[in-house]
Formats: C-alpha cells, structure tokens, sequence
C-alpha cells in the first residue's frame, strides 16, 4: 500500500532544517508579539505530478522572512541570505518517500509591515515520489 507524505511531516522537516542551520525560529504560527528577527512556513498547494512509473506529488511552500525594525534593508537581506544557504541542503523526509527536486521559487513579496518590519516571502517547491507504478 502507498502513504502519501503529510503536510505534517512537510512542515516539521522544514521547520527543522530552518532553524538547525540559520539559528533562529520557524514558526507555524507566530506568537503574539514575537520579538523578530524570525521565520514563518507556510505549506501554500499540494499537487499531484505523477510520471509514468512514479507517484509524486508537489508542494509549494511560503517561508516569511520577518526582520527587526530597522531603515533598511540590510538586515532582511541578511536573513533571506541565511535562508538560502541552509535550504542547499535537502530537507530529512521519512524513510517511506523520496525527495525528488528541492527547488527556490525566488522571492515573492518584500515589504515593510505595520509593525515596521521587513518582510519578505520566499517560495520553494518539494517534489516528493511516493510509490512506483506496476504492471498488473
């Protein structure tokens, strides 16, 4: 029988790698007046992107970069950076699928939000297989 990969499981494996290679905190959802600088993951869609011999899906993903309040941009820059460099590194799925692609989307948005932080959105794609088709 096939398991499909959970959104669960997605969003941990990513939360995990965020925050063991940039230092700081990714959240599902952020507490109430958190002090940034942090990350924010978001699972946007999930669709099926089967082959003729594989059983894959793709999922899209937001990752919110929130920078301190500050003039500039240096410091949202800094941390799109550090992002980056720690999603080279493919994300630790469970055993039962394979990561196929982990690829950037580039960045979406980059804007000042109320609270005058910098905020930008950057997307990522995981293409995950699941199983192998057969003959019967």
């Amino acid at each position: 029988m096939l398991k499909k990969l959970s959104i669960v499981e997605l969003h941990a494996a990513i939360q995990n790698k965020v925050e063991q290679k940039t230092g700081l905190r990714c959240y599902d959802e952020v507490p109430e007046d958190e002090p940034a600088p942090f990350y924010f993951a978001e699972i946007i869609s999930k669709r099926p992107e089967n082959t003729k011999t594989m059983w894959c899906e793709v999922f899209t993903v937001h990752i919110h970069v929130i920078a301190e309040k500050t003039k500039g941009s240096v410091a949202v820059y800094e941390l799109i950076k550090k992002l980056e460099e720690a999603m080279t590194e493919y994300i630790q799925l469970p055993d039962y699928v394979d990561l196929l692609m982990q690829t950037e989307q580039g960045m979406q948005n980059l804007k000042t939000d109320d609270t005058g932080e910098r905020h930008a959105i950057m997307a990522y794609e995981f293409k995950v297989c699941y199983g192998f088709r057969t003959k019967v």
